[in-house]
């Protein structure tokens, strides 16, 4: 609790933390993937709460686009449209040991730190990233070796509620009272 208190930054990765890490494969190729609405929500709880968020993931091209779509309906949000949240960052294509770097150009346009960042993930192209944050935390599923990695292991699997397990954590930790967040 002490750590989560000071987070600024949020960083999640794609398949098995926002999606279920299930594909629905059509003749064509994929054609969607699973997700919770609660993680949504705890997104947009942390974002009212003033905590920049970023999703940062390994696939580009179709194998994106699935993250890109639901980034794009994130930020079309009137909440920010109309400047009161910032937006999502959205890193494609971005490997594993480029996750560091790229985390820290983005957290320093806003002035924050590693430490001042938490970032789910769970599996090995998230383990650098993992061990480089202020808080590290993992979905119910993920692998035992990113299980020791980490500060914080939801109760629920990713794409299935670990966002909003990671978000309630936060949240708890800076005494925020969520019934009194503006969502819009």
């Amino acid at each position: 609790m002490e750590i989560a208190k000071n987070i600024k930054a949020l960083v999640l990765d794609g398949d098995g933390v926002v999606f279920t890490g299930h594909v629905l494969e059509g003749a064509d190729g994929p054609i969607g993937k699973i997700r919770s609405h609660a993680d949504g929500q705890g997104i947009s709880l942390l974002r009212a709460s003033g905590i920049v968020v970023s999703c940062l993931t390994g696939e580009s091209g179709q194998n994106a686009s699935f993250l890109e779509r639901l980034v794009e309906k994130w930020n079309s949000l009137p909440s920010v449209t109309s400047g009161v949240w910032r937006p999502v960052a959205l890193f494609t294509g971005v490997e594993r040991t480029k996750k560091v770097d790229e985390v820290k150009k983005w957290l320093a346009e806003y002035g924050i730190s590693l430490g001042e960042c938490a970032a789910m993930g769970d599996d090995m192209t998230d383990y650098d990233l993992l061990g480089e944050v202020g808080l590290a935390a993992a979905p119910a599923q993920a692998e035992d070796i990113i299980k020791k990695r980490v500060h914080f292991v939801a109760a629920r699997r990713g794409g299935d509620g670990a966002i909003r397990d990671l978000a309630n954590l936060i949240l708890e930790a800076k005494g925020i009272d969520i019934s009194s967040l503006t969502l819009r």
